[in-house]
């Protein structure tokens, strides 16, 4: 038998919470070689691409891919998102998850542990780019691990859609949650944090890089194609720290990197060697730290056990049989 879980059980299911614990513990589990990454591959005809990446984890006893298509005419006219489980021990299929609210969560998460690993613990203003969907669990993220946050600057094209998304991260931040202001100013806003986390859709960078102040540390993490760029060669060539979730998969897809001229690659440090203590996140409070996030299916996987331990104690899911 394999469970299915669709995406109200996921909200159900997973919480913030837990999925830092999760993805945090997976980046450990790779840095001690008990889990490994898959990296995305792509394939692309007429408007239609499939992608499909995972990960293997014998701490977890599991295995994932997640496959999902995207349909592009004019616009994306369709997508979804699911992610297959199978146990190693048995070779079973165990689990099969509608997976846009995890892509969501995890994604968020990802941020939320460099984050504590690579932040002042004592920053107080974040600057936001971006008032989306995936905005969301960015934002949660960084306050879970930064409760010393007092301020959010988010900045958005639509002003009708940041007012929104004040209106409800307020109301899902409570009332100990930072404040969150609509920014007008762009380079007051990015000269003032101490975090700056992007994840918008844009081709061309979002900030000028001199505007970067010393100790801040940057989120990049709305970009996993190569021809996409959120951060100008000026805010990457700063930045005394470079970490990335997995370094050959920001070698494909860190448009914010690969146009980077000069850049050393031997400079960019694998998230798993900084959560595994092989590398500090920074070596001091004026540092400029950068993280790009590509987004991962090691993210997925723990996530997925999350999920899947949780349904199986509350009896949640649909059971699916198997031959």
């Amino acid at each position: 038998m394999a469970t299915l879980l669709k995406e109200a059980h996921v909200r159900e299911l997973l919480t913030m919470a837990d999925a830092l614990q999760a993805v945090e513990q997976s980046f450990r589990d790779v840095s001690t070689g008990n889990a490994v990454n898959v990296s995305r591959h792509r394939g692309a005809l007429k408007g239609v691409t499939v992608n499909a990446m995972g990960a293997i984890s014998n701490a977890l006893d599991l295995m994932a891919m997640k496959v999902y298509p995207i349909v592009r005419q004019d616009i994306t006219v369709g997508s979804s998102f699911q992610v297959l489980c199978w146990r190693i021990s048995t070779g079973a299929l165990v689990g099969v998850l509608e997976a846009e609210l995890l892509a969501q969560i995890r994604t968020g998460a990802a941020s939320g542990v460099a984050t504590r690993f690579m932040a002042r613990p004592d920053s107080r203003v974040m600057t936001l780019f971006g008032a989306g969907w995936q905005s969301r669990a960015q934002l949660e993220a960084v306050c879970r691990v930064l409760p010393s946050l007092e301020r959010v600057n988010v900045i958005g094209r639509s002003p009708e859609r940041v007012a929104s998304f004040i209106t409800d991260m307020t109301a899902v931040l409570g009332s100990g949650g930072p404040g969150l202001v609509a920014a007008t100013d762009l380079e007051a806003a990015v000269r003032e944090a101490d975090v700056v986390t992007t994840i918008t859709g844009s081709k061309v960078p979002l900030f000028d890089g001199a505007w970067l102040s010393p100790g801040v540390h940057v989120n990049a993490a709305g970009s996993n194609f190569s021809e996409k760029r959120e951060l100008d060669a000026l805010a990457v060539q700063r930045a005394a720290r470079i970490v990335a979730d997995d370094v050959e998969v920001a070698r494909i897809e860190s448009g914010d990197l690969i146009a980077t001229p000069g850049l050393d690659w031997g400079r960019v440090i694998p998230l798993s060697d900084v959560v595994g203590g092989r590398q500090p996140g920074r070596t001091s409070a004026d540092e400029i730290t950068l993280f790009e996030s590509q987004g991962l299916g090691l993210e997925d996987l723990a996530v997925a056990a999350v999920l899947l331990e949780q349904a199986a104690k509350r009896g949640i899911g649909i059971e699916i049989p198997l031959q």
